[in-house]
């Protein structure tokens, strides 16, 4: 339960967790509320608002939610109606431009790329009296934060810690900024692929991705692929290169990494679906999946969400069809995924990585 200006709020995690060490709220998050509680604003832009605390204690208030995860809009909607508010809400995409910009509310994400892109889309909307308020667990603090922030604003000033979080307030927004892309271009054989800024191994190519490509061979009866947790689209990129005739569809939690997918398969035989399960396919559609299935969650190390996948996959793969994955040795994924599939042995290893096929019942 959450108290905000005399009233009571009842927040839970989307998807959930068994981790009863995890809340759908961080201190920051209070802490940003509470600096601002006695202003009398009208309009606020928030951005990494990961469960909906900022869209449940600013209800009356007319808000502008920047997403960047389906998972996340899922989330806002399932505490919106727990606290029986309404469930509309002005959603924007970090790509889109906004109107104007008075105050903005930002949890520092993870990715210091994701930070930067949203600087730049509120100071696009921004004037003179527009204040950015940023938040944080000292834990995580990177003087990246305020190396990132002075690009764009000449007043970045850090609060003192409350209960081991703090604030970045940003004011004066810069009057002339330099043209900036906000696209990474990475080098992949003799391919050049590009991905918007926040997308996972932004400068390269990720080892584990990189192993699982080397030694993906496909069945010549394989033709319809799944890639899930996707992210700019180069398994899938090579999955069509490898055939050309077969028909590919990619599913990330992350739009930033869908529309970077979109840009890397252009011309392709590819559908694109933005979603954190698999409910929305079909059952038993697919001969092959593939996927490098994600176990970080911003800070967090949770495999709670690549095992919810893992069901998901068995339910759509067609009998005797094919589950290729690539995965940190450690993670001891195979315990798990003998209980869903008739067959699951460990193709290829190194010292650090495993790829793991599995096999659905009849």
């Amino acid at each position: 339960m959450l108290e905000f200006n005399s009233q009571t709020y009842q927040l839970e995690r989307y998807p959930k967790t068994f981790d009863k060490s995890l809340r759908a709220w961080s201190n920051a998050e209070l802490l940003v509320l509470d600096t601002i509680a006695d202003r009398n604003i009208e309009t606020v832009h928030v951005f990494n608002d990961r469960f909906g605390v900022w869209n449940c204690a600013l209800h009356d208030k007319k808000v502008t939610t920047v997403w960047t995860y389906a998972s996340q809009q899922k989330a806002i909607r399932q505490n919106l109606e727990l606290n029986k508010l309404a469930v509309e809400v002005d959603y924007k995409t970090p790509l889109e431009d906004l109107q104007s910009v008075e105050l903005a509310l930002i949890k520092i994400p993870k990715s210091i790329e994701l930070f930067e892109l949203f600087l730049q889309q509120i100071h696009k909307a921004s004037h003179e009296n527009t204040e950015v308020v940023c938040g944080f667990m000292t834990k995580y603090f990177s003087t990246s934060f305020i190396k990132v922030a002075e690009q764009y604003f000449e007043e970045v000033n850090q609060s003192k810690a409350w209960k081991k979080a703090r604030l970045l307030v940003l004011k004066s927004p810069k009057k002339s900024l330099p043209k900036k892309e906000f696209i990474n271009t990475i080098s992949w054989k003799d391919k050049t692929l590009q991905q918007y800024y926040g997308v996972f191994s932004s400068g390269s190519i990720d080892i584990g991705t990189q192993f699982f490509l080397e030694n993906l061979e496909l069945k010549s009866d394989e033709l319809k692929v799944l890639d899930v947790a996707s992210g700019n689209g180069i398994i899938a990129y090579e999955v069509t290169n490898q055939n050309p005739d077969i028909e590919v569809t990619l599913i990330d939690d992350f739009n930033l990494a869908i529309e970077s997918s979109k840009i890397n398969l252009e011309g392709k035989k590819v559908q694109f679906v933005c979603d954190d399960t698999l409910e929305k396919l079909d059952k038993n559609s697919f001969d092959l999946v593939v996927s490098n299935p994600p176990f970080h969650f911003e800070h967090e190390n949770n495999i709670e969400v690549a095992l919810n996948l893992f069901r998901g996959v068995e339910n759509c793969l067609k009998a005797n069809g094919r589950f290729l994955l690539v995965a940190n040795s450690h993670l001891n994924y195979s315990t798990h995924l003998n209980q869903l599939f008739a067959s699951v042995s460990i193709l290829k290893q190194n010292k650090k990585f495993q790829i793991i096929e599995c096999i659905k019942k009849r």
